[in-house]
């Protein structure tokens, strides 16, 4: 019986290739990223053996799976490496684990649980900007996390691996519900992909956030889009770079 990909393959993801085909600084990007896990991945030999190796290589060749083969030398599926090169956004709570984690409420206030969780200058500094921030009520103190795919060391079934986690200020937007216009989620990364571009080239390091039909509010649904700027990149001049971040979601 022919086996299945390791992950459904996207829809119309053509029409989001030819998006990053087109823009010389997107390959750039991807073609960086690729090189870099490639080369620089020291624990390969550690986290395959050969065995494990040459059954995600054949399986990769069956079923035409470049994610599966992808996995094996740069833990990284396809959509995880233009994921990572940021070039599409992260996916609002992938893989049922909650990221970004919002750590405070509508008035910019702590929440009770993570108050033994933040140190007392970063929650400071972000007050200092949260009060002077026009769009406040849609900013939020959080934290976030990059992540890719890898096989498990025991299995060679499939892990979500953390790469970086931050603290930092999470900014969202409301956005046209993509559900209800039936597009697949390549479709709905095209729909913002220039959004996205002007955001990375502006602000280098800031991860944005997709999630299609995930907010609620007053009974409806909506699509979001969410701008987390981390602190280790961010927080000289967070102010200005929240402004910037704003001007750019809402132009």
């Amino acid at each position: 019986m022919k086996e299945q990909t390791i992950f459904p393959r996207e829809e119309h993801a053509d029409v989001l290739f030819q998006k990053i085909l087109a823009d010389p600084w997107a390959c750039d990007k991807l073609f960086e990223t690729f090189c870099n896990d490639l080369f620089s991945n020291d624990e390969l030999e550690d986290s395959l053996s050969a065995d494990e190796f040459c059954q995600a290589l054949f399986r990769a060749y069956r079923n035409r799976d470049l994610s599966a083969f992808l996995m094996a030398i740069s833990k990284n599926t396809l959509f995880d490496l233009i994921r990572n090169s940021y070039l599409i956004p992260y996916r609002f709570n992938a893989d049922g684990k909650t990221n970004p984690v919002i750590m405070t409420d509508e008035n910019g206030l702590l929440l009770p649980e993570f108050k033994n969780c933040i140190h007392e200058k970063e929650y400071q500094h972000f007050r200092e900007v949260y009060n002077h921030f026009d769009g406040k009520k849609k900013m939020y103190l959080a934290q976030a996390y990059r992540y890719s795919h890898s096989y498990r060391d025991d299995d060679m079934n499939i892990k979500q691996q953390v790469l970086e986690k931050n603290t930092g200020v999470l900014l969202i937007r409301e956005l046209p519900d993509t559900i209800k216009l039936k597009e697949t989620e390549s479709e709905a990364y095209c729909a913002v992909w220039d959004l996205m571009i002007q955001l990375e080239k502006e602000l280098p390091m800031a991860f944005v956030f997709y999630g299609q039909d995930s907010l609620v509010e007053q009974n409806n649904r909506y699509d979001e889009l969410g701008i987390f700027l981390p602190n280790s990149h961010f927080l000289k001049n967070l102010e200005r770079h929240a402004a910037k971040a704003e001007a750019i979601i809402y132009g």
